[in-house]
């Protein structure tokens, strides 16, 4: 007879715990854990990365190749706007997208075989760059610009003109820190009639360059 109860009470704590096991199943299937969702609406609250825009500014080194034309028939004998190089100094604004903007000033020293005493070329332009794959460190980059150009002897206009300029080249930055730019262009300008120190006239004409130019600019934020 006792063994009789003890088989029955044994029964009916196994069934206790199955109904119990079954019943603490069901209500975690039903029930997701609180810390996902605590964690999904961490994620969904994180605002998105700033869009930047900076002012990007510096210098650069050119060197410019002409060639024949009404101002360089003969480069040897009369060629008063001839090869040479100078300095470029720039400033512009660099959207957060694909594009620069700014203007530039460059005063270079050409070959004018011996036409001049000191051949001074100035220009003042606008410029854009289109960048691609935006957010790398180095980019491709295509130049455009177009503006005003004097010439003459020492710091004297003897002549003046429109300029333009097409290029590409490459621009890298060092780590968030200083920013190179590599590139290589055709820049047509034309400028008006004028005279010599000898007196002989020369112009007016379109005159053709191939321009290399190595920039060095810094990124401020805005």
């Amino acid at each position: 007879m006792i063994d009789a109860f003890v088989r029955r009470a044994a029964t009916s704590a196994i069934a206790a715990a199955a109904v119990a096991t079954s019943t603490l199943a069901a209500a975690q299937v039903a029930s997701p854990p609180a810390s996902t969702e605590s964690a999904g609406d961490t994620v969904a609250a994180v605002p998105p990365p700033p869009r930047l825009t900076f002012l990007q500014y510096g210098v650069a080194f050119t060197a410019d190749f002409t060639t024949k034309g009404p101002f360089c028939q003969n480069s040897q004998l009369n060629c008063i706007l001839g090869s040479g190089g100078g300095i470029v100094g720039r400033v512009g604004w660099r959207s957060p997208g694909d594009w620069y903007f700014g203007g530039a000033y460059e005063l270079s020293k050409q070959d004018p075989t011996k036409l001049f005493r000191l051949a001074l070329l100035q220009q003042l332009r606008f410029e854009a760059r289109h960048y691609w794959f935006n957010g790398r460190d180095t980019q491709p980059i295509l130049v455009v610009g177009a503006g005003l150009a004097g010439y003459g002897d020492e710091l004297a206009i003897a002549t003046y003109g429109a300029t333009a300029f097409v290029g590409v080249g490459v621009e890298s930055q060092f780590q968030s820190g200083p920013v190179l730019c590599a590139t290589l262009g055709y820049r047509p300008m034309y400028l008006m009639r004028f005279e010599d120190t000898s007196g002989a006239s020369h112009g007016p004409g379109l005159a053709h360059m191939i321009v290399l130019e190595v920039a060095l600019e810094e990124r401020d934020p805005l």
